[in-house]
């Protein structure tokens, strides 16, 4: 597939960097369990790949971003829209602090969830509300559905990877793979070995994510579980990381952090 849609399996190296298209639902099971693969292509493979990261405005997905939200101005995917306008990596991380809010407890997003990601991720709290009331944003919200269309999106997750020639076909992956997959594929695109940026330890990536899963820590480290849960015993001891039992299994947060978790 290239930007206009036209299908290929066809891997040209280059020695651009990769940009990759990667169409996400907030509320998908399977969207939550690619996000640590994000979290963590972002940290190795920085300076080679540039992440997209884009709401999907499927029917689907705006239905169930209304349904999420206690009113029409918590609508989450409009929320995301005016967050991008400030900037990719601020809006990748108010989505990242609004799910924070409401996927680990189950909650509804509230107008004070909007606000307080806003804050947090660095926003400028009283542009973004206004942006998110803009007939602005309505229209960023059509172009993407226009994006996804071309895309020929049938599944999400969806990535789609491209070399640095706009006229070179990229490869299009639905669904969640194992990291290797998607590694394999970059290596392939980009003409040159990669020197791998090394991981920060669990206790600055917890405290960079805010609130990690147990299942997020092991797919980014890809420790074995009884290592694992060893490291964050003892930074449970040294009183440096809180844990908290959910419905959905075991969270992590630096010692009384921003979250709701524990409240």
């Amino acid at each position: 597939m290239n930007r206009t849609g036209t299908q290929s399996l066809v891997l040209e190296p280059t020695s651009h960097h990769i940009e990759i298209f990667y169409f996400f639902d907030p509320f998908s099971a399977d969207c939550r369990a690619l996000e640590p693969i994000i979290n963590k292509l972002q940290l190795e493979y920085r300076g080679h790949v540039t992440i997209k990261k884009i709401l999907a405005p499927s029917l689907q997905v705006l239905t169930k971003c209304q349904a999420q939200s206690t009113s029409d101005i918590d609508n989450i995917a409009l929320a995301y829209k005016a967050a991008e306008i400030q900037g990719r990596n601020k809006a990748r991380a108010f989505i990242r602090y609004v799910l924070n809010r409401i996927v680990p407890t189950r909650n509804i997003c509230t107008i004070q969830h909007m606000e307080e990601s806003a804050r947090l991720a660095g926003l400028d709290v009283h542009a973004f509300m206004v942006d998110a009331h803009s007939e602005e944003v309505r229209s960023l919200l059509k172009r993407d559905l226009m994006v996804y269309r071309e895309m020929d999106i049938e599944a999400l997750p969806a990535m789609i990877f491209f070399s640095g020639d706009i006229e070179a076909e990229g490869v299009k992956v639905e669904g969640v793979y194992p990291y290797h997959i998607y590694t394999y594929i970059i290596n392939e695109l980009i003409d040159k070995e990669i020197e791998k940026h090394p991981l920060p330890s669990i206790q600055d990536y917890i405290e960079s994510y805010e609130v990690v899963s147990f299942h997020e820590l092991k797919t980014v480290f890809e420790w074995r579980t009884g290592l694992l849960l060893n490291e964050l015993k003892k930074l449970r001891l040294q009183r440096l990381v809180e844990e908290f039992e959910t419905e959905d299994g075991m969270y992590y947060q630096i010692r009384g952090g921003t979250s709701v978790l524990g409240r």
